[in-house]
């Protein structure tokens, strides 16, 4: 039976929605979404059956004949496309129910549940539920782009670091203790791809049973990654997940954190990312890379990145190379990248190249002559190789 005085007016939740919805139809109402959890119900003071009570304890259909059977009819009328059906009561265990799926742009989100109480529901229950499904629709909407904000806002905090981790893991639904890493999906600008690739990043991550979060940013989105149910190939799934993504389009750079057993470490895993991003984007070869894959790589990187700060300016043995032309530039530099990739074996260096031994020796004796470095000194060898590491990296470096 209705109560005697309606409830507030204004509908500014889901709740608040579930209270009117009740107040209208003359029994206590249910908001689910589309994976069957409980959202939302009214509070008003109406008597409940045992279903509805153990549904609004749980928050989730409890495991049972009756509410499978209930949920086995429910989806089949929400796939045939009724706006509105009624299922039967169960003596003993609920009563009679008026279902309506919730649409938002076609796709069903969630679903409203009014079941008969103390007295039969109003005559026009169907109408009314099949209108506030509409209104219904809208609260989802407008609820999910507040969760999304709000989301957002926390993911950051956990990237970041420096925020307790029981609330954020309250929040955010995720364990404390638990594997976790980030991946960085480098698309380097606004535009279609920075539309899309949340999309792409979802479904691949959705298709490998993965649990995450997302955050874009202006040229970046980072997935943080974790383990709920413990899986023994987590890593695993998350390398191809990545690879996946990576293999979508040939300007995307992913890069994989090392993986965590704390949300606390989880900044550092993001920064492990990051550097993996950096030195894809400025190294010919793959579009995707773990951090572990390629650390001595990474830290060779950072650490020019701290000498270049740290140290005062020195002669750069490669700045004798700006007056050749663009090709001889880029042959000199590719055969003291040889040199120095092949320990000084000319015969593996040329072979690298394509050309003959002697070709080989031919033009490291002319370019090292040019830059006036012995390759007998140890230390004017290092001074080359660093500075050559420079001239790979030195976009990253911002020089």
């Amino acid at each position: 039976m209705p109560v005697e005085a309606p409830p507030p007016a204004e509908i500014n939740d889901l709740f608040a929605f579930c209270n009117h919805l009740a107040w209208q139809v003359g029994g206590p109402v249910l908001l689910h979404d589309a994976s069957n959890s409980l959202v939302a119900y009214s509070t008003l003071q109406q008597p409940i059956d045992e279903s509805r009570r153990a549904i609004i304890l749980r928050r989730e259909v409890p495991d049972n004949d009756v509410e499978n059977e209930t949920t086995s009819i429910a989806v089949e009328r929400f796939d045939a496309g009724d706006e509105s059906f009624e299922i039967a009561p169960y003596a003993g265990i609920q009563t009679r129910r008026v279902v309506a799926p919730v649409h938002v742009m076609g796709v069903q989100v969630g679903s409203i549940w009014v079941a008969e109480s103390a007295g039969p529901l109003h005559p026009d229950v169907h109408e009314m539920v099949r209108s506030a499904s509409k209104q219904a629709a809208l609260l989802f909407h407008l609820q999910g782009d507040a969760r999304k904000r709000e989301t957002e806002v926390f993911t950051r905090l956990l990237l970041e670091g420096g925020t307790e981790e029981d609330l954020l893991a309250q929040y955010l639904g995720v364990p404390v203790r638990t594997k976790a890493c980030v991946v960085a999906v480098w698309h380097g600008a606004p535009g279609d791809i920075s539309r899309q690739v949340p999309q792409v990043v979802r479904t691949l991550f959705e298709q490998e049973s993965l649990s995450f979060l997302l955050l874009p940013t202006a040229d970046c989105l980072y997935v943080t990654a974790y383990d709920k149910v413990a899986e023994a190939d987590f890593a695993e799934r998350v390398k191809h997940a990545a690879a996946a993504i990576a293999s979508a389009d040939d300007r995307l750079r992913v890069g994989i954190g090392r993986i965590s057993t704390h949300i606390g470490d989880v900044p550092q895993s993001r920064r492990d990312a990051d550097a993996v991003v950096a030195y894809l984007r400025h190294h010919s070869g793959p579009r995707v890379a773990s951090f572990d894959s390629i650390q001595p790589d990474v830290t060779l990187m950072r650490v020019l990145e701290i000498l270049d700060s740290q140290v005062e300016a020195i002669r750069r043995p490669l700045s004798e190379l700006a007056g050749l032309s663009a090709d001889d530039r880029d042959d000199a530099l590719r055969t003291l990248d040889a040199y120095f990739d092949f320990a000084g074996n000319a015969t593996e260096a040329a072979r690298s190249l394509c050309i003959h031994p002697n070709t080989f020796r031919y033009r490291l004796a002319k370019v090292v002559d040019m830059l006036g470095v012995d390759l007998d000194n140890r230390n004017s060898r290092l001074l080359l190789e660093l500075d050559l590491l420079r001239h790979r990296y030195g976009r990253s470096l911002g020089t």
